[in-house]
């Protein structure tokens, strides 16, 4: 009689993922229990949903889902699969950072730095990526479906990885990888948001760096105070937004600079 005759064994339908771990394709070295043992109990009595399976698994996401609660087998996988990827964060956003070819114009040190993180990188990948196998539970057959992302879309590029999208959009559009990843999180994992708000702020930083260099010199040149003149060439722009800063300075000299220069002779 089984051990824990409440469990079923998941057992690979196909020879090629025997000893395997389902949720990272890894060797497997133990077995998970979904819901955990010790809250065996619970679920039998409360009736949440709950697949009561003995789950491969290797020693790593074993030691991940101790700390996991849920009953359902899919629950588990996505904590694991999170679990994984905070664990390897650094060597994640290396492998998305660096490619082979910027790899080789480098230092030997730091080559050989880089290099192991895009190792450790593309394995955790691959694990994330991992989808799984198909089983036999209880007599039963189950096809696992679990779907990765189809496409990462660059304004009518696709690409079949985020690593991959992520190093074109970044020469096409002449952005940092580091800050497209940042604003790509922050514009609802749109490339196309990210790079429209990275082209506005490097636009308005432009602007600003221009509106100031312009003010200053026409401060200096008609013995002005700076601030008057910025602010008095904002107002301008607010009013009518079609102005150039150097048809708003103009503007200024006609409306106020100049009438006040010939009221004084």
């Amino acid at each position: 009689m089984s051990e824990y005759p409440d469990y079923h064994l998941l057992v690979p339908t196909e020879r090629a993922s025997f000893n395997t771990c389902f949720y990272c394709g890894c060797i497997a070295s133990e077995h998970d229990f979904a819901p955990p043992l010790k809250y065996r109990d619970f679920f039998l009595s409360t009736q949440e949903p709950a697949d009561f399976v003995k789950i491969p698994s290797c020693r790593e996401c074993f030691e991940h889902l101790k700390s996991c609660k849920a009953g359902a087998l899919e629950e588990r996988r996505v904590y694991a699969k999170k679990k994984l990827a905070k664990k390897y964060e650094k060597a994640l956003n290396i492998f998305e950072m660096w490619t082979e070819e910027e790899l080789a114009a480098l230092d030997f040190s730091l080559s050989h730095s880089i290099a192991a993180g895009l190792k450790l990188g593309l394995e955790t990948t691959e694990r994330l990526n991992f989808p799984g196998f198909n089983y036999e539970a209880a007599g039963i057959n189950h096809q696992v479906h679990y779907h990765l992302s189809a496409s990462f879309d660059v304004f009518g590029e696709s690409y079949s990885s985020f690593r991959e999208a992520l190093d074109y959009a970044s020469k096409a559009y002449r952005i940092p990888k580091f800050t497209l990843k940042e604003y790509y999180a922050e514009h609802g994992n749109s490339f196309e948001k990210a790079i429209h708000a990275v082209h506005r702020e490097t636009a308005a930083k432009e602007f600003q760096k221009q509106l100031t260099t312009l003010c200053q010199q026409f401060a200096k040149q008609h013995k002005q105070s700076v601030i008057f003149v910025h602010k008095q060439v904002e107002r301008y722009l607010t009013e009518n937004d079609t102005l150039s800063i150097s048809q708003a300075l103009g503007k200024l000299y006609d409306e106020r600079i100049h009438p006040a220069a010939t009221r004084k002779r």
